[in-house]
């Protein structure tokens, strides 16, 4: 597990998608962080908690596209069959190497929390919880993207599929209000992740929310051992 995450994590920063993938997200957090809190004059760092997670949707399926599709499409899962590792242990190696990309690149922002804490007083809670919501949501997305790449032929259909369900997610809430049935209606906001991932941006630490995400990754990587198992790829 522990060397396919380390190979993964040297892919990603030798083909530019680790960089992309960073780039983009310091890129619009601090467009964010520069209209809210510099010129805005604002402490609240919800803005950029909110901002990073519209980019999440983006930029993980450059993370995940590869994961699997590009294996398949370069043959390189050969070696994964025949190597001494079991279907879970790829999967979380992959997995790993995602988040750590994520982790990296939300160190990186810090630097925003510490600019505020230079200039007056930041929501210290807010700040804490919101990049906890957004660990979270990234880790939830990176599961969904990793599944995703696991059952398609090519990493472009990856991407496009990663994209159009996270997108969906995204506007699941949207649908909501236009449910009139009382039952459904709170069973689809049981079910919402942006409506769970609101509570972490205003600073709410929700106990409910936190198992609804680890439940979410869990049963992704599950269903993608699954996958990858039945395809041969590792022992079971």
């Amino acid at each position: 597990m522990k060397a396919i995450a380390l190979r993964e994590i040297h892919s990603y920063f030798n083909t530019m998608i680790g960089y992309v993938f960073m780039g983009i997200g310091m890129l619009v957090s601090g467009i964010f962080f520069t209209a809210n809190n510099i010129l805005g004059g604002s402490a609240s760092f919800a803005a950029v908690i909110g901002s990073i997670s519209y980019v999440l949707i983006l930029t993980v399926p450059l993370l995940t596209m590869r994961s699997f599709a590009e294996e398949k499409k370069n043959k390189s899962d050969q070696l994964l069959l025949t190597a001494p590792i079991s279907a879970g242990d790829i999967v979380l190696g992959k997995y790993l190497s995602a988040m750590f990309t994520l982790g990296a690149t939300l160190l990186a922002s810090v630097i925003y929390p510490i600019i505020i804490s230079l200039f007056g007083e930041p929501y210290i809670g807010e700040i804490v919880v919101g990049y906890v919501g957004i660990i979270l949501l990234g880790s939830a997305f990176v599961s969904i993207g990793l599944f995703i790449s696991a059952i398609s032929e090519n990493q472009l259909s990856a991407a496009v599929a990663t994209i159009g369900i996270l997108f969906f997610l995204w506007l699941f809430d949207s649908i909501l209000p236009q449910v009139t049935n009382p039952n459904l209606n709170t069973i689809l906001s049981a079910l919402s992740l942006y409506n769970k991932f609101a509570t972490f941006q205003i600073g709410i630490l929700s106990l409910a929310a936190v198992v609804y995400f680890c439940a979410l990754t869990f049963m992704f990587l599950f269903i993608t051992a699954k996958v990858t198992e039945k395809r041969g790829w590792g022992r079971s």
